[in-house]
């Protein structure tokens, strides 16, 4: 009886597609610069790019929130705070993981920002950002202004 021996061309196909991964990867810029668009409170593409600030939670575009009974679009207000720190600055974001980066523009870091003006709260990796939330909802700003 003859035994069968398994392929090995599986396995190097495998390797292959390992290889160009970890390529692909090596090549990614860790800084991008360049004009910016605000896609939401928390999302900006720069250099065709996009990409979500590091270390918050900004709410989504068309999110509503209360203010008493009455919804308002919180969403589209954190968008246009983002919208004007961001202005017509360059931003530079350095990217600590893919499509997560820590921004600034006029060497303010937008994620610091939005977070103590209220616009977004602190993320799962954002701890550095938690004193700021904490100012924030005291001083009722953004977000917090209506809050109950």
């Amino acid at each position: 009886m003859r035994r069968c021996r398994p392929s090995p061309i599986p396995a190097l196909l495998a390797l292959a597609v390992l290889c160009a991964a970890g390529t692909a990867r090596a090549d990614e810029p860790s800084v991008i610069e360049g004009p910016a668009e605000v896609v939401d409170g928390g999302t900006l593409a720069v250099d065709g790019r996009t990409v979500r600030l590091a270390g918050i939670v900004a709410p989504g575009p068309r999110q509503k929130c209360l203010d008493g009974n009455l919804p308002w679009l919180c969403g589209a207000a954190a968008r246009q705070y983002l919208r004007g720190l961001v202005g017509d600055q360059r931003v530079r974001c350095e990217m600590l993981r893919p499509g997560i980066a820590e921004c600034r523009a006029g060497g303010a870091d937008l994620g610091a920002a939005m977070v103590r003006d209220g616009w977004a709260v602190t993320g799962p990796d954002g701890e550095a950002y938690a004193g700021l939330e904490r100012e924030a909802r005291a001083a009722r700003r953004g977000l917090w202004e209506k809050a109950p």
